[in-house]
């Protein structure tokens, strides 16, 4: 027989369902938690959620009841006017501040501060209200205080200790007030809303009044003091004025005298002066600049013509030159060079341009003298600016003195006049009138007809909304946490394998003893004859596809059926898939029971047998006379007999007596189907894998892990290399309605039972 694993073996079926072992094995094992599968669990796991909210409604019930007390709450409305402000600044009647929006948003502050409080504390005697500090201390409730008094004071926190009692009811009924306090902004910017709670509706109205009616007084109260303040304030600064003026118009007098200076227009006879002898200094200076310039370099006359600028003389010289330069140079050309007219001519060529030069050096003789006069003209010129500035000086300080005492003088003056004439404003008004207020009640609090409800409806909120919150966590760590297969999705993602899911199955006669079942109809081994139209039919006819897909491809004929555990219903998929096999195709069919620990197959399918695999094992000719027919679907089953455990089930199953009993039985039979014990359980499937083509995993749904699976398929690899599909089993079908509820109701239209 050859063997199926071995190194030769061609499996073109694999390409179409196989991932090869290093593949698998790098395969992500992580689930999916995408939004669907979520919504998939909680709807699965329901009931987490009913209970979670349920717990939550408890909680914030007893929440309510026991620590979030409902009060009544009344509310006063306070305007910021600033109309009357308006008006009067209009008319000039009175100059007061407008407040502004920013200032109105710091009276909620202000209403809401100690200096508003405190006196209606005082003036409500709250302090002796059981409802701001509690009720009266009993004696067991005052010996109850000593002990924490002496705790606190072991632990270093008797704080209260030096407080006096009074005081400290009083805080305490501050704090109170100040909690049940509401103060905030309406929609309209200068509207503020002052609200209080109370456990008695009266109560709450009479507080909220009071503390509107506080805070007007106390702002009227600021105001008069304000007036008050200002008003000394302004009469001490008239004091003050009065006596810097007259001190500036004596420092003014006595400057005048000593000095011998007064007003006039002197400064500006000097700067008109100064300003023309500054121009003709300059043009001096540009002069004397021109000539020094002359002189030095009067000596180049030699060297060029260009050192000396051309006077009239010059001019015409230069002029007389040049044509007879010209005469000379047409003569020559007729008459050449030696000719007496042409020689006459360069004659008085040389003596003009002597003359020329004589006349450039009579200029040149004349700059001396200029350059001499230039700077003597500078000089005088700059000698009579020094004495002017120095004189200027002198009478322009003392005019800059006088200017700056009269405007110093000037500015009290105008400065003691307008205190003078606002002191007399405010004395002419204030006196018979009050201070404009700036705030008024709108409306003022009535007592409330019902109670607040919006903590505890939101306390009673929370705690549900917490309860349903830790309902389905507990749902997802149900199902993820545990890391469970539910999915075929999920078992492929591992092994890339074929999974089809069986929905958990009942027989309909499940109260009739095993032992009585054996040819009746009902049987969970022989459920898919029983419901031939059910989903869990129509999963085992898949997976006869692909059996014969194997057959077909490699000649595959032996099928193991193993699972990670024992109770994965690895017995349940394999007699059904027989039951299937046998009773609708025209092929034999054997059913070998390799399971020498618990034989759960022999104890369903053939419980009163008494020979079987052992026997087999011993004389495999004896294959057909010790094998069991079933028969309803004509099955054929080689049980094993034993009356107890072996403990080398492990070598029998390995034995070369095995592989003689395999080679008779697919000598005889189309199919072989092998149950062998649970692959984590025990060693035997490692021992007899040798001799099996094909591999069908069990898994069972919701409970086997993925970690146990994937250690499963490590432990034994050719299990991995010959694996023909992957069955999720017992599938809770409400659960699964759920899980594939994408699918739609018309998906299950075809499957009955």
């Amino acid at each position: 027989m050859a063997s199926p694993s071995g190194d030769n073996a061609v499996y073109p079926y694999d390409n179409s369902y196989y991932l090869p072992a290093t593949a698998a094995h790098q395969s992500s094992g992580i689930f999916d938690i995408s939004l669907s599968n979520i919504v998939g669990i909680l709807r699965r796991r329901w009931i987490f959620l009913l209970l979670g909210s349920l717990i939550g409604l408890s909680v914030g019930l007893t929440i309510i009841a026991t620590f979030v007390p409902t009060f009544y709450k009344s509310s006063v409305r306070i305007l910021i006017d600033r109309s009357a402000n308006r008006y009067l600044q209009a008319y000039k009647i009175s100059e007061e501040p407008i407040p502004d929006e920013m200032e109105t948003g710091s009276q909620v502050h202000v209403l809401s501060s100690e200096s508003i409080v405190i006196p209606v504390v005082r003036s409500m005697q709250l302090a002796n209200d059981p409802e701001f500090v509690g009720l009266p201390k009993t004696q067991a409730t005052e010996s109850n205080w000593g002990i924490k008094s002496l705790a606190k004071a072991a632990m270093g926190w008797d704080s209260e200790g030096t407080l006096d009692p009074n005081v400290a009811r009083e805080r305490i009924a501050v704090e109170a007030f100040l909690k049940r306090l509401t103060v905030n902004r309406e929609d309209v910017a200068n509207v503020i809303n002052v609200t209080f709670a109370s456990k008695d509706p009266q109560k709450a109205a009479n507080v909220a009044n009071a503390v509107a009616d506080a805070y007007l007084d106390a702002t009227l109260k600021a105001k008069l003091a304000s007036n008050k303040l200002a008003s000394q304030l302004l009469q001490d600064r008239l004091v003050d004025l009065k006596r810097q003026l007259n001190d500036a118009e004596h420092a003014l007098k006595e400057y005048k005298l000593s000095a011998n200076v007064s007003a006039s227009g002197t400064g500006l006879l000097y700067s008109a002066q100064m300003s023309a002898l500054n121009s003709r200094l300059i043009a001096a200076r540009i002069a004397l600049v021109e000539s020094k310039t002359r002189l030095e370099h009067g000596q180049d006359l030699i060297g060029g013509d260009r050192s000396v600028p051309d006077n009239e003389v010059i001019t015409k010289l230069r002029a007389q030159y040049l044509e007879l330069g010209v005469a000379a140079n047409e003569m020559e050309s007729r008459v050449g060079p030696a000719h007496n007219a042409v020689v006459k001519i360069r004659q008085r060529m040389e003596r003009l341009s002597s003359a020329i030069k004589d006349e450039r050096a009579r200029i040149t003789s004349a700059y001396p003298n200029e350059h001499k006069l230039a700077k003597a003209r500078y000089d005088e010129l700059a000698s009579a600016f020094s004495e002017l500035t120095g004189e200027a000086s002198t009478t322009s300080e003392a005019q800059v003195t006088l200017r700056e005492l009269e405007s110093s003088a000037e500015a009290l003056r105008n400065l003691y006049n307008g205190a003078v004439q606002k002191f007399s404003e405010i004395n002419r008004a204030q006196p018979q009138a009050m201070p404009v207020q700036d705030a008024r009640i709108i409306t003022r609090a009535a007592p409330s007809l019902h109670k607040d409800s919006k903590k505890p409806l939101a306390a009673l909120g929370g705690s549900v909304a917490l309860g349903l919150l830790l309902g389905a966590a507990a749902a997802l760590a149900r199902d993820l946490a545990g890391g469970a297969f539910r999915t075929p999705g999920q078992v492929k993602s591992v092994t890339d394998i074929y999974c089809g899911i069986m929905p958990a199955v009942q027989a309909n006669r499940g109260s009739i003893p095993l032992f009585a079942r054996d040819t009746r109809p009902g049987m969970i081994e022989e459920y898919v004859l029983d419901a031939p139209y059910s989903r869990f039919a129509e999963t085992i006819r898949s997976i006869k596809v692909l059996v014969d897909a194997a057959h077909r491809a490699n000649g595959d004929k032996v099928i193991c059926v193993v699972s990670s555990v024992a109770n994965e219903g690895k017995t349940t998929i394999l007699t059904n898939l027989a039951a299937h096999i046998a009773a609708t195709s025209p092929v034999r069919l054997l059913v070998i029971d390799c399971d020498l620990h618990r034989r759960r197959l022999t104890t369903r399918l053939a419980p009163q047998a008494r020979e079987g695999l052992i026997e087999a094992l011993d004389d495999p000719s004896r294959l057909d006379e010790l094998v069991c027919k079933r028969e309803r679907s004509g099955l054929d089953i080689l049980p094993c007999a034993l009356a107890a455990r072996v403990p080398n089930a492990a070598e029998i199953l390995g034995s070369p007596q095995m592989e003689k009993l395999l080679d008779a039985a697919r000598a005889s039979y189309d199919f072989i189907l092998i149950e062998v014990p649970p692959v984590m359980s025990v060693v035997d499937v490692k021992t007899i894998e040798r001799f099996i083509d094909r591999f069908i995993f069990v898994v069972e749904w919701g409970r086997t892990s993925r970690r146990l699976f994937q250690e499963a398929l490590s432990e034994v690899a050719v299990i991995r290399e010959r694996l023909l599909c992957v069955v999720l089993n017992k599938a809770d079908p409400v659960a699964l309605r759920t899980i594939e509820a994408y699918k739609g109701a018309r998906f299950g239209d075809y499957y009955q039972g």
